[in-house]
């Protein structure tokens, strides 16, 4: 075994567990948003202020978005794999309609071609479809124990229980293996 090529180097990294920093990016966005919108909930409903709780509203979002952006990478990881063996023959096909009239490209630079536009699209789809489960998730665990479970409790504890626990157990439930 020798060292490997450039264009190996590429199709490997491509396919490692590792997010692209644009998919990273749209995480931490996305779990900064979700994290910060049941505050307003609490703020409406359980009438406290934010001189007051500033401190746990800060501790509850960071808490919350960063378990937010562990599950969406865990069910990124999850995800991007099932979505390759689903779209593969569909990508082939574009691909061999778009380079069919070539005469001068290989069957090898095809078969890279499409196997760097399955990546492409098995990214951005487990990237999109990740947030959409994680997002979806969280909020109805969090809706169901803030205003229903825990509706008995004083509001900080239930803030802090709610926001970080539904975070928590979305994260847990994203490290399983199928």
């Amino acid at each position: 075994m020798g060292k490997l090529t450039k264009e190996e180097e590429m199709l490997l990294s491509s396919y490692s567990a590792s997010s692209s920093t644009k998919g990273t990016l749209f995480f931490y966005v996305n779990a900064l948003i979700l994290s910060l919108a049941p505050l307003y909930l609490f703020y409406g409903v359980h009438q406290m202020e934010v001189a007051d709780s500033l401190v746990v509203w800060t501790l509850s979002a960071a808490g919350t978005a960063y378990l937010l952006v562990m599950a969406c990478k865990n069910q990124k990881k999850l995800l991007k794999h099932q979505i390759v063996m689903k779209r593969g023959p569909a990508v082939d096909r574009e691909i061999n309609t778009k380079f069919a009239s070539d005469k001068k490209m290989t069957i090898k630079e095809k078969e890279e071609r499409a196997l760097f536009r399955k990546n492409e699209v098995a990214d951005t789809e487990s990237t999109y479809l990740s947030v959409f489960y994680t997002n979806t998730l969280f909020l109805t665990i969090m809706l169901i124990s803030a205003f229903f479970l825990l509706a008995n409790l004083a509001p900080v504890f239930n803030l802090l229980i709610s926001t970080i626990g539904s975070a928590a157990l979305v994260a847990f439930l994203s490290t399983a293996k199928n």
